[in-house]
């Protein structure tokens, strides 16, 4: 598969459909059981197989209510990881966001990816809010996508046992009103004009 296949673009990456070829001739499902991509996610629990990763990827293919796409590296056309809307409730206007990258990739790739699927969230489905959470140690990802318009939302106490203790769940969230505004600010383009404008804003996000 070629960047001719995109949906989105952005700087570095591009998002398209997947085909079964990613999991079948792919890394896919060793993300899944690579404890350094699984450590602050709920995944890598039990070992997954390429047949049973295929056979999760095609039912969620088949759902109403999911956009999955996969992590395109612009250049290569490297697959580096799969993001995904979930729970799409077209009457409450909102769903969920996942995000897994399971390759190295630059900085900036999941911000990216995060933006391109929120754009078309807003944009094209008419949502009104887009949320999930992460692992407190990935408190860092969750502030480098205010860029976006997210906010931390809040933590949800204790909700990962992981290594024998607890750990918090940071809650973030985005309102269509909020993400629009900013790409209003810059001009349409919500990722920057350009990467180097982009990269300046996270890590200014990052550290704030």
């Amino acid at each position: 598969m070629s960047a001719d296949e995109a949906f989105l673009t952005g700087h570095s990456i591009y998002l398209r459909r997947p085909v079964e070829t990613d999991v079948t001739a792919g890394n896919w499902h060793r993300w899944y059981n690579d404890y350094s991509v699984t450590r602050f996610n709920t995944h890598g629990v039990f070992p997954i197989s390429r047949e049973q990763e295929l056979e999760f990827v095609r039912a969620a293919m088949g759902r109403a209510n999911t956009l999955l796409l996969v992590v395109c590296e612009k250049g290569t056309d490297r697959l580096i990881g799969n993001i995904a809307l979930q729970n799409i409730d077209l009457i409450n206007r909102k769903a969920n966001i996942g995000l897994t990258l399971g390759e190295e990739a630059g900085l900036s790739a999941g911000v990216e990816a995060f933006g391109l699927l929120c754009d078309h969230a807003f944009g094209r489905l008419n949502l009104n809010r887009v949320h999930d959470g992460t692992h407190e140690r990935l408190e860092g990802f969750a502030k480098m996508i205010r860029v976006l318009g997210f906010q931390i939302e809040g933590r949800g106490r204790q909700d990962y046992i992981r290594e024998g203790r607890a750990w918090d769940q940071i809650l973030f969230g985005c309102l269509a009103e909020d993400f629009r505004k900013l790409k209003d600010e810059r001009d349409g383009a919500i990722l920057f004009d350009t990467p180097e404008a982009l990269m300046k804003a996270i890590v200014a996000a990052a550290r704030g």
